[in-house]
């Protein structure tokens, strides 16, 4: 967020077919994670997969912002200096 590469509000999503799972979660102004139909905010996107899933799970490459790319996608090009999205 403070890169301005994730804004307040954007709204992530992501879809497990083979098990049958998904999950849909906003970002907040200090970058947790409100997750639909859980009570507790996240302070990380993995904390966040997992309330859903059930499982450990690597939360980065899991969850997707509206145009499909993935927050591990957005961590990488912070990494590579590129700040456009």
């Amino acid at each position: 967020m403070k890169a301005g590469l994730l804004a307040e509000g954007t709204i992530l999503a992501f879809h497990q077919r083979r098990a049958g799972r998904q999950g849909r979660a906003v970002v907040t102004s200090d970058g947790q994670l409100i997750v639909d139909g859980q009570a507790a905010v996240f302070p990380s996107p993995s904390k966040a997969a997992e309330a859903i899933t059930g499982n450990v799970i690597n939360g980065w490459t899991l969850w997707q912002l509206p145009d499909g790319r993935t927050l591990d996608d957005l961590r990488r090009d912070l990494a590579q200096g590129r700040h456009g999205g």
